[in-house]
């Protein structure tokens, strides 16, 4: 799990808005450097609108950089149209936040499943699709398959099609997933068993993912490594272990302090105030400076450097 499957560089991407008049730019993703493993869980921690999602998007090739290189597999994919690259398409699927949305409503699962299948080649013969699918919908325990096939997606509930939809992204045998906040909509009562089924997935077709979520105890159980976000630029990079026992960056801080496994006096102590910085064009300095605890004058006028704080974890700040 040495080789990186996939490195980004610099990459950015800003979003047009008009603001009294003027043409400004909400900077989602703005300047990020970092790499996946082959066979690796890379999770991508951070609030709503910090630039999870987008990063995904750009990553998978729905939505365009600015700048910056993203390399895949050892070819550059930034830059270049991908929407109707079939072999690209095989090789990195999308889980989406909602299942609802990324299902036809007038389309019943298994033409849902099955055309994937079919416009990929994967196995021409249509009724050994239909034996694939039932043999992978019965091994993760969505019975009676063929009950379920003949269904709208209105008809099942968000777990059953959730792990539908990780199921028909297996079926394409990729290399790389892109997961975004693929619980978050979920009962608690069903998390665990879809996190275990894509854990599943994850293992049984050896690929790599990027893990977007928002909830530290959700990231922490799936993932090797995790990257925190912050209003589109990286705080801090660790391990699972390193983020949860001995985060290092302030923010890290105050959302390990917020996880059910923290002590009340914990949280007390990395409680976080002041202003969330906006994202259209923000002041210079850390991205973090207006609600950071040890935040002195340096931190609003020069922007921290993310600098490698032993061999493993990376650290974007002046006082780490």
């Amino acid at each position: 799990m040495d080789k990186n499957i996939l490195q980004v560089k610099d990459l950015v991407k800003y979003f047009p808005v008009r603001k009294f008049g003027k043409k400004q730019y909400v900077k989602a993703v703005d300047g990020l450097n970092f790499s996946i493993k082959d066979g690796e869980i890379f999770g991508v921690l951070g609030e709503s609108g910090c630039g999870k999602t987008t990063l995904g998007r750009v990553i998978n090739r729905l939505e365009h950089e600015q700048s910056g290189t993203i390399e895949f597999m050892g070819g550059t994919i930034s830059g270049k149209e991908y929407r109707k690259d079939r072999h690209f398409r095989r090789r990195m699927q999308m889980i989406f936040q909602n299942p609802y949305d990324s299902f036809d409503p007038r389309v019943i699962i298994y033409k849902s499943m099955d055309l994937p299948m079919k416009i990929n080649e994967i196995e021409p013969d249509g009724r050994k699709r239909l034996e694939r699918i039932i043999e992978t919908m019965n091994h993760a325990k969505l019975t009676p398959a063929e009950s379920l096939l003949t269904r709208y997606p209105h008809e099942l509930s968000g777990g059953q099609l959730q792990r539908i939809s990780m199921i028909r992204s297996m079926l394409l045998n990729p290399k790389f997933l892109v997961a975004d906040e693929c619980v978050s909509m979920l009962d608690v009562s069903v998390r665990a068993g879809v996190l275990n089924l894509l854990l599943t997935i994850q293992k049984e077709l050896k690929s790599s993912m990027l893990f977007i979520t928002h909830d530290i105890s959700v990231a922490t159980y799936i993932c090797q490594r995790i990257m925190v976000l912050y209003a589109g630029k990286i705080m801090e990079i660790a391990s699972s272990d390193g983020i949860l026992k001995n985060p290092l960056h302030p923010y890290s801080k105050a959302l390990v302090s917020y996880s059910p496994t923290i002590s009340k006096e914990e949280k007390m102590r990395y409680t976080i105030t002041g202003e969330v910085v906006t994202p259209i064009d923000p002041p210079p300095g850390c991205r973090f400076a207006s609600r950071c605890p040890i935040a002195k004058g340096e931190c609003t006028e020069k922007e921290p450097e993310l600098r490698y704080i032993g061999k493993d974890r990376q650290v974007a700040c002046h006082f780490v």
